[in-house]
């Protein structure tokens, strides 16, 4: 009898260690964006409310070729089925948005290279796209949601991307776990839970450099979960503190979790 129950309590751990361990299994975060008023960025081109309201102006009177018409379609089926995902948490509807979005990130990217030959590089595609990235990377955490953000932000789409939605991506937060999804000259400031306020700031030549010292400013010190996207091209990066490391992967969020003070700095060395 006691076999028996060694045998199935071995078997349970197996079990829900593969769970755990399954890339497909879907861990919500659902963070959410802070109101835009509090974020300050240095990197957008100046011209993206100009062409982004063009299109706007333009898509009553768009003619849409078949395939470009498909391509939306597509896009606006992942957004709903992320929605979906938001709300329930659904494994194998998640399993499925994610083969979709690995198929099409090929396809509209070309594997790095625009390929105007698969006609998914329009204009309203790729601001669809950059839409569905960041509820994506807001719904899961998932480093790969980002890295399709940042290419567009630092590729000829960029002035694609408004800058609302930008700043609706580059810090988001569940209360004070708070998620640096971009790297980018920027700074945010919000109201602790706890009361008081306190001010994170990126300060980086990213994309042309590859270090961001992550600057905090407040009154008291306050806990939070810090949360910092290390793309998946990153190459032996670092996060330090003065002489303490935190453990940084590509393809994963560094965590800090620490009584943040005023004047801390955070080097992030993206190669090394």
């Amino acid at each position: 009898m006691k076999l028996k129950l060694l045998f199935f309590a071995v078997a349970l751990t197996v079990i829900f260690s593969s769970c755990k361990n399954d890339p497909n299994r879907l861990s919500v975060i659902n963070s959410e964006s802070f109101h835009e008023s509090i974020i300050h960025v240095d990197f957008q081109p100046d011209q993206t409310t100009t062409v982004l309201d063009s299109l706007a102006e333009d898509s009553v009177r768009q003619i849409y070729t078949k395939e470009q018409y498909n391509t939306l379609n597509q896009i606006e089926e992942m957004l709903s089925m992320a929605e979906k995902i938001r709300k329930s948490g659904s494994d194998s509807l998640w399993t499925v948005l994610s083969n979709r979005w690995n198929e099409f990130n090929v396809e509209i990217t070309g594997n790095g290279q625009a390929n105007s030959a698969t006609n998914k590089v329009f204009p309203e595609a790729i601001s669809k796209w950059a839409e569905l990235n960041v509820a994506l990377v807001k719904l899961s955490g998932e480093v790969r949601f980002g890295d399709a953000i940042e290419k567009m932000l630092h590729g000829p789409e960029n002035s694609l991307i408004s800058e609302r939605l930008l700043k609706s991506v580059i810090y988001t937060h569940v209360d004070d776990k708070i998620f640096i999804n971009i790297i980018g000259p920027s700074s945010m400031e919000y109201q602790h839970t706890t009361g008081g306020n306190v001010r994170l700031m990126q300060e980086t030549d990213y994309p042309e450099g590859d270090v961001m010292t992550l600057k905090s400013k407040c009154g008291d010190k306050r806990f939070m979960d810090v949360f910092i996207r290390i793309p998946s091209w990153a190459v032996n990066p670092t996060v330090t503190h003065g002489n303490v490391k935190y453990v940084a992967r590509p393809g994963e969020y560094t965590q800090i979790s620490r009584k943040w003070k005023d004047g801390d700095e955070f080097m992030v060395d993206l190669k090394n």
